[in-house]
Order: C-alpha cells, then structure tokens, then sequence
C-alpha cells in the first residue's frame, strides 16, 4: 500500500488540530504563533545564516572576477650606478653625431599600467562551478535553518498547551478530591467513617500537588527555550491550527549533501584540470623619464607591448597530491550522501508510521476519558453510599487524569511529528499554520 503523497487528508489534520488548539485558550494579550515564527527568524543566528549565505554568493563572485582583466596603474624610481636605457632602442633613433640626447640615464622615473587577462585557464572555470555549488548549499542550508526554527517554536509552543493543559487536568483533579475530603470530614466527624479513609484522600492530594510543582518547573523551562528561540517573553501558549497539507518533497538535507558532494566533484575536477596549458593575455604602457647622461638633458620615451604566454605545469609534486586529497574528499562526500540519504528515508518512514499510531492513540484516548470520566461518576456516587472502597474511588480519579493526559500527550506528539516531518523536507510552517 502506498504511503500518501502528502502526510495526510487535510480534513483530518484540521480536525486534529482544531482539537488541539481548544485545549488552551490563550488571553487577549498573547503571543500569535505568526508573531512567534516572525521573530524566530529575526534571531541573531538566523542573521548569521544569511551572512553565510552572502558570503558563499561573494566566493562566487570572487571566482568569477578571476576570469576578468586586471589592470594595475604603476610608478617606480629606479636609480643605476651607470647610464641605462630607458627602452629598448634601434640604432637608427638618434643622431649621436649632431649632439642628441641618448636616452640612457641613470636616474629613471616609470610610470604607467598593466594588462594581466587569463584567456583559457581550465582550473578557473572549474574553481567558479564549484563557487556555484557551495553558494547554493549555503541556500540550502540557510532554508533549513529557517524550517528547523520555525519547527521548533511550533514544537515548544505545542509543549507548553500540553503541559499547561495537563496541569489544568491535575486542578480539575485537585478540586474533584477536595470535595470528596470535605464530605469525607463531615463521616470522620460523625463516627460514620474511620480517620484513616481521610488520610488516603489527603495524600492522594498531596501526590497530584506535587504533580503540580514538577509540571511548574517544565513550564519554566519550555518559557525559557520559546523566549530563547523568538527573543519573546511568552507566558501563555498561542492557539495552531493547521491551515494547509504538508506536502511530501525532497529531503532537504539530501539536497545540501548533494551539493557538497557536486563540490567535491568539481574540486576534483580541479585539481586535474591544473595540470593543462594555461593562456594568459599580458601587456603593458609605460612612460619613462630621465637626464640624458651626455648631454644632461631631459629625455622621455613611451614603452609598450600586449603578448600571449602559454603556460605548462611540466613536474610539480605538489599537484599530484593535491589531485589524490580532491579524490579522497569527493569519495568521502558522495559517501556521506548515501548515508544521509538512508538515514532520512528511514526517518520519514519513521515519523509516517509514527503519525498512523498517534492518530489512532487520539481516538482511543478521547474514548477511554470518555469512559473514564462515567466511570468516576459511578466510583463516587458508590463511595458516599459506602458501596465501594476508597481505594478504588482513588484509582478512578488517577485513571480519569492519566486518560486526560495520554490525549493531550496525543495531540502534543503530532504536532512534534508534523515539525519533524517539515524539517525533513524544508517546509515553512508559517505559510500553513496560524
């Protein structure tokens, strides 16, 4: 059979979450869980993620101007301790005869620009497809660290209707006890009921208080993570609703191996390409000034060329191991991919099944506290007519709680599965949650 394209029917995920959302009514104050994600993704780490980003797309850049002329303004004084010429000169030039000035001096002035151009440099245009690929996989990976934030701040504000929710559950509890002491006083009072009765209630009150203060400190701890992630001082959990399907896509971490992997292959293919001819574009003007050293006048005389220089790596070591170390780390990337790949699949086969089970544990939860809760009913109209022991009137008030709390257990695992689950294929919860 099939598992379906996307992770499930709409109508079920609404009803789900529809559920979920009314076990916490949030105050008019509070935080929206859009204003939740939009602040999440204004965090300094997520700012370091997109500096990432533009770092990658500059190193592409980079490797791109490399293959543009450069062209460099120079000017040096040169100073000999004879006459030297300021170019090379025919013999024809001057007239020595008639008195010219020979353009040798021994103090020289040069100024001027160069011209330094790669025309086919194999290993450039690998170096800037492999710019490419890592500017891509810092895309990608900027992508998933938006996901992996806004799945957190949806996960963590899912706990915290949970535990809240259970803790309302621990206070209805609470209150229900409180009354069965107070009629349980009134008996010991009256004779009709042994003290030691009371004294069970009284300590199932203290086991639930206790509860209570556990809970306390889980809900202090998931207010730090969620003022952690979105940098807000949330104090009540915002209501979700799931509004559209999460579509299955290709795993996003599959993707960014796959680039890193396609990096290597070009840096592989780099280190071949080192060992081809390169063909460069060279030239330069100069002017060039100084004092003629037979007649002491001044002597000017421009200077220029523009060449092609084809340049073959003959022996160099060095590019033999740089070739073996670019092969080892393309095997070891592609190996990585494999192992990443297997092991997201296996995660999303995983995190389905999971989603089939807790799916089924809400239906099941939501009928066992229906029963549970006709059940305590009985349980305690028998204990005031004395038709049943105080112990399982007890057992009946823990079991109502502990079905109360396996629903929002339930409700609080798929919700913790529908973020993984965007994690593993890069979705963005903000555009189908509110």
């Amino acid at each position: 059979m099939m598992i379906f394209q996307t992770i499930h029917s709409k109508r079920l995920w609404l009803s789900g979450a529809v559920a979920f959302s009314l076990l916490f009514s949030p105050s008019v104050h509070a935080t929206t869980l859009q204003e939740m994600l939009t602040a999440a993704i204004r965090q300094p780490g997520v700012a370091v993620s997109e500096l990432t980003v533009q770092e990658g797309n500059l190193h592409e850049q980079a490797a791109t101007a490399a293959l543009l002329p450069r062209i460099n303004g120079f000017g040096k004084a040169e100073f000999y301790n004879s006459p030297t010429n300021l170019r090379p000169m025919p013999p024809t030039e001057i007239n020595i005869q008639a008195g010219d000035s020979i353009p040798f001096s021994r103090d020289i002035l040069r100024y001027g620009l160069t011209l330094d151009m790669p025309l086919f440099v194999k290993s450039l245009y690998d170096l800037k497809q492999k710019a490419a690929l890592l500017a891509e996989k810092a895309s990608l990976a900027h992508t998933l660290e938006l996901s992996s934030r806004k799945a957190a701040v949806v996960a963590s504000n899912s706990g915290l209707i949970y535990l809240l929710g259970l803790d309302q559950a621990v206070d209805a509890r609470l209150t229900s006890l409180a009354k069965t002491r107070e009629d349980m006083q009134l008996k010991v009072q009256s004779g009709r009921m042994a003290e030691v009765e009371l004294l069970k209630v009284e300590n199932s009150i203290n086991d639930l208080k206790t509860q209570k203060n556990e809970l306390a400190a889980k809900i202090l701890d998931i207010r730090k993570d969620l003022e952690t992630l979105t940098g807000l001082e949330v104090t009540e959990p915002a209501a979700m609703t799931l509004t559209g399907e999460l579509v299955a896509a290709p795993y996003l971490g599959e993707r960014i191996a796959e680039k890193e992997a396609a990096a290597a292959r070009e840096e592989w293919q780099r280190s071949k390409s080192a060992r081809y001819p390169g063909l460069y574009l060279t030239g330069s003007l100069s002017g060039n000034d100084g004092v003629a050293y037979n007649t002491d006048e001044h002597i000017y005389r421009d200077y220029g060329f523009i060449g092609l220089t084809l340049q073959i790596p003959l022996f160099d070591q060095t590019l033999s191991v740089n070739q073996r170390i670019a092969q080892n780390r393309l095997h070891k990337a592609e190996k990585e991919m494999e192992a990443t790949r297997i092991n997201l699949t296996a995660q999303e086969k995983n995190f389905k099944g999971k989603l089939l089970v807790v799916e089924e544990s809400q239906t099941i939860a939501a009928q066992s506290l229906s029963n549970s809760e006709q059940i305590l009913a009985v349980a305690r109209l028998a204990l005031e007519q004395g038709r049943t022991t105080t112990e399982e009137y007890l057992r009946q008030e823990a079991q109502v709680l502990a079905a109360r709390a396996a629903l929002y257990q339930a409700e609080n695992d798929k919700w913790r599965i529908i973020t993984q689950l965007a994690v593993l294929y890069g979705a963005d919860l903000q555009e189908i949650t509110q």
